[in-house]
């Protein structure tokens, strides 16, 4: 899924799920806020999973660049 799709399953996101070029901004916007964790048999953190809501904020705060950037990917893979 890219972002848009994420943003608009209305669903937590998995730190996984954040795409490379835009896990530096994420990771600023989500600093000091709650997340979940999605853990191993074992009880060791596998990977962090981030709130719908606050997904949404950061989206909404970065839509226009996102979208932009998924405009010129497709228009890049025709």
């Amino acid at each position: 899924m890219n972002l848009k799709e994420l943003y608009e399953a209305k669903r937590d996101v998995k730190e996984s799920e954040i795409p490379e070029e835009w896990k530096e901004s994420f990771n600023k916007f989500i600093s000091g806020q709650t997340c979940s964790g999605i853990f191993n048999e074992d009880g060791t953190l596998k990977e962090y999973l981030y709130y719908q809501e606050d997904f949404s904020r950061w989206y909404r705060i970065n839509k226009l660049k996102i979208e932009r950037d998924l405009k010129i990917n497709e228009i890049i893979k025709r």
